[in-house]
This record gives C-alpha cells, sequence and structure tokens, in this order.
C-alpha cells in the first residue's frame, strides 16, 4: 500500500512540472491560466484585448484609417472617363454647396474676415463650376446633376443649412467654421484622387488649384476657431 502511494505522489509531481514547464497550469475545466472559460485564445491575443501583430485593439480592423468622407469613397474605385465624369458631378454640386453657405455671409455676420473670405470662395468656386460644366458637355456631351443633393453624402455636409441661415454674428461665425471646415476638407480629399485616376491637364490644374487654395483656407479658420472662440 505504501509503495503505490509512493507511486502515486511520485507521478503526480511529475505530471505538475511538465505542465509548469510547458507555461501553463492546468485548472478545473482544463483551461490554461492566461485563458477564459468557454474561450480559446488564438496567437497574438492577450487578457487586454485581442491585440494583432499590427497592434490593433478590439474594437478595430487592422491597418485601417479614418474612413474617407462619402463623396471620395464613391470615386475610389474609378479611373479615366468614368472617373472624370463623376468627379466633375460630385464637385460641381460640392462647390454649389459651399458657395450657398458663403452667400450667407454678407447679410448674417460683420466679421471683415468672414465677409472676404465668403467673397474669395464665392468668385473662385463659381468660376471652377462653369469650368467643369463645360468640360462635361465638350468632353463627353455629360450635364450636372439635376439636384446637387444627389450626389454622395451632400444631405450630410449641408444638414446644418437651415440653422446656419437663421444664426447671427458670434452664433453665425462659429457655425460657418464648422461647417466649412469639413465642406473643404472633403474637397481636397477628393481632389487628391487626381493624379491617380487621370491625367486631364485641365483637371490635374483643377485639383492642385483646390488643394492650395482650400488648404490655406482650412488653416486660416481653424485660426479663427481658436482666436475668436478657443476652441
Amino acid at each position: 500500500m505504501n509503495k503505490r502511494f509512493l507511486v502515486f505522489v511520485i507521478s503526480g509531481l511529475m505530471l505538475a512540472l511538465t505542465l509548469a514547464a510547458c507555461g501553463e497550469t492546468a485548472t478545473p475545466n482544463g483551461a490554461g491560466a492566461n485563458s477564459m472559460p468557454g474561450m480559446t485564445m488564438q496567437p497574438g491575443q492577450t487578457m487586454a484585448g485581442t491585440t494583432s501583430a499590427m497592434g490593433a485593439t478590439a474594437g478595430s480592423m487592422p491597418g485601417t484609417a479614418a474612413q474617407p468622407d462619402a463623396m471620395t469613397a464613391s470615386l475610389q474605385n474609378l479611373t479615366g472617363k468614368d472617373f472624370e465624369i463623376k468627379f466633375m458631378q460630385d464637385m460641381i454640386a460640392h462647390h454649389q454647396g459651399a458657395v450657398d453657405m458663403a452667400k450667407l455671409v454678407a447679410t448674417n455676420t460683420k466679421r471683415p474676415e468672414l465677409l472676404k473670405l465668403s467673397q474669395d470662395i464665392i468668385a473662385a468656386q463659381n468660376k471652377e463650376i462653369a469650368d467643369q460644366t463645360g468640360w462635361l458637355a465638350s468632353w463627353y456631351n455629360e450635364k450636372p446633376l439635376a439636384n446637387s443633393m444627389d450626389a454622395p453624402g451632400m444631405m450630410d455636409m449641408m444638414g446644418g443649412m437651415d440653422k446656419l441661415t437663421t444664426a447671427k454674428d458670434a452664433e453665425f461665425d462659429k457655425l460657418f467654421i464648422q461647417m466649412m471646415i469639413p465642406h473643404h476638407q472633403a474637397a481636397v480629399s477628393m481632389a487628391n484622387l487626381i493624379p491617380g485616376k487621370t491625367q486631364r491637364p485641365e483637371l490635374l490644374k483643377l485639383g492642385q488649384n483646390i488643394v492650395t487654395s482650400q488648404t490655406a483656407e482650412i488653416q486660416q479658420m481653424q485660426g479663427w476657431q481658436k482666436a475668436w472662440f478657443n476652441s
């Protein structure tokens, strides 16, 4: 009996040492110390979160960046003629939205900085609307969208127009900047697609103009946000 007991104890000790050498401690349900009951840990996972080799944590996808705006996203898989037509139709609608916002400045605020900015936006973007309308007709016998709100994301981008129309002075200034910055950012994002999609010199020059002018205006408005509203 004592000999059998001794063999049993030795066998138990050997089993424990073997498990320890493998880095696991037996639990009643057979799971390792680094796992939870009922869950099988995958390579690269930890208890702190499902961390992949890319460093993404639970709730995010490895290697993904911020999602582009709807208009940019709708252009990403197009090239050549298809890209050119859709880009111009969407950018015309987008520019028209910016012009509509800018036209409110003269009656809703007295800020000289915003008055000057609005004049620049109206002049530049009306010219670009006219240019693109002419290119659509001469290159492809196409027209701008009948309803600019049919362009991807336009309903969301212009969703604050009712409030902007009735806002005055400081309230208008703050809301105008809050709306125009992301509006400009979307235009810059779209324009940045051009070199990889078409080699039309007219569109390449248009894209450069949009990126240069609207990036400068974004920085200008961001400076006003800090100076006027501490935001």
